[in-house]
């Protein structure tokens, strides 16, 4: 047991630094954007898919609306970030979210459903790229807890995850596929309740006196990004093949509804645990390091399906959720080391462009292939591009430190 001098220092070092609460308020806004807004449609794509009489492209096609509304948030974002600030934005996209988690159901009409996830994905972009710029501004001092908390804010998706398939699994497997509208009410719902929390917290960030430390304006330097920017967009084609279609994958191999939400729960809690992980990676290592072998883990966890056996979904699930969103906070770190604060917001919605459009033709590219040669198929082509999102981190140059 530690004593004396140094002990006393190491206690007073840990209780000086800031609580990791503020970080969980603002992960639940990712429950709700991502969890319940873009990845709780793979619990309902089997049941939209046998009541609305869909083939895979048509199914694939409503993620892709959503991702090409996250397209239009990204790029939205980067310019209102001029005029408006993080911590309104954000604000604006949770709500956004929530109205059309609870109205996608109130048509079967394919226009109306593409309508309400591209407006939702519209939300998730602002809430992604404003809240990792809210927990990065009110982290900015504690470099030892920024990893961490980073981490938590993306894997908040977790809990969104695993909510999802405690509501909508045993409500679709009781009353059948028809009740898929109901399904969307009570994500709705349940994300009403999730956001209650960090839009109250949103309003007590000192934004103001973050962003004016530095200037914002000039380019972004690309020329050490840009390698990593690509890697994005490869690593978003393919993370979101892999949650778009593994529950049908499920489902087609015969897995029955319980284990199907056994993987999924596993899945769930892996993502909301992988933070907690990767903290002392996510504080200590390289952001474009991180973004490689995190993008690795994550290859593997979309390979181990094919496996065949059912011990490897929930290894696949565990493996991947372990993984994959710690991506997204690799380059919430690389961000920071290489800008001042005042940048990080249009810089954060840049990568969330690039991260946009490649979750845009990830889906609609997959459900292609998986009309013409099955879900195998699918799995292949997002390996592929995790495999690239691997390699592309290593040919960027070396970075200048923003401190």
């Amino acid at each position: 047991m530690h004593s004396g001098p140094h002990a006393t220092a190491l206690a007073s070092a840990r209780s000086a630094l800031p609580s990791l609460w503020p970080a969980f308020a603002l992960c639940l806004s990712m429950a709700v954007a991502n969890g319940l807004g873009r990845f709780a449609y793979a619990l309902l794509l089997p049941a939209m898919r046998e009541d609305l009489l869909w083939n895979y492209a048509q199914a694939g096609w409503l993620n892709t609306a959503n991702a090409l509304g996250y397209v239009l948030g990204a790029a939205s974002a980067y310019a209102l970030l001029h005029r408006v600030s993080a911590r309104r934005l954000f604000q604006v996209g949770l709500g956004l979210c929530l109205f059309t988690l609870a109205a996608t159901g109130a048509s079967g009409a394919l226009p109306w459903l593409s309508s309400q996830r591209a407006l939702n994905g519209i939300g998730a972009a602002w809430v992604s790229a404003c809240g990792s710029t809210l927990v990065l501004l009110h982290y900015r001092h504690a470099p030892a807890r920024r990893g961490a908390a980073t981490g938590l804010f993306f894997g908040g998706a977790g809990i969104g995850i695993v909510a999802a398939g405690l509501a909508v699994a045993p409500l679709l497997a009781l009353r059948g596929p028809s009740a898929w509208p109901q399904a969307w009410m009570a994500l709705g719902a349940v994300g009403l309740l999730a956001s209650l929390w960090p839009l109250r917290l949103a309003g007590q960030v000192q934004e103001a006196a973050a962003t004016a430390e530095a200037d914002r304006s000039g380019p972004l330097p690309l020329r050490h990004l840009g390698a990593c920017l690509a890697a994005y967009f490869c690593w978003a084609g393919g993370y979101i093949i892999y949650l778009t279609f593994i529950f049908a994958w499920l489902r087609e191999h015969g897995l029955s509804w319980q284990s199907g939400v056994a993987v999924w729960s596993v899945l769930g809690i892996a993502i909301l645990g992988s933070g907690l992980l990767w903290r002392r990676a996510l504080a200590h290592w390289p952001g474009a390091y991180t973004l490689s072998v995190c993008c690795a883990i994550s290859l593997l966890g979309t390979l181990a399906p094919l496996l065949g056996s059912t011990s490897s979904l929930f290894i696949s699930a565990a493996v991947f959720g372990s993984s994959v969103f710690i991506a997204a906070a690799a380059i919430a770190v690389l961000v920071r080391q290489n800008l001042p604060a005042a940048r990080i917001g249009r810089a954060m919605a840049l990568f969330n462009l690039a991260f946009a459009a490649g979750q845009a033709i990830g889906p609609v590219a997959a459900g292609a292939i998986a009309d013409r040669i099955g879900l195998d198929g699918a799995l292949w082509l997002s390996a592929a591009l995790h495999l690239a999102a691997v390699l592309l981190p290593w040919t960027a140059r070396a970075p200048r430190h923003a401190a």
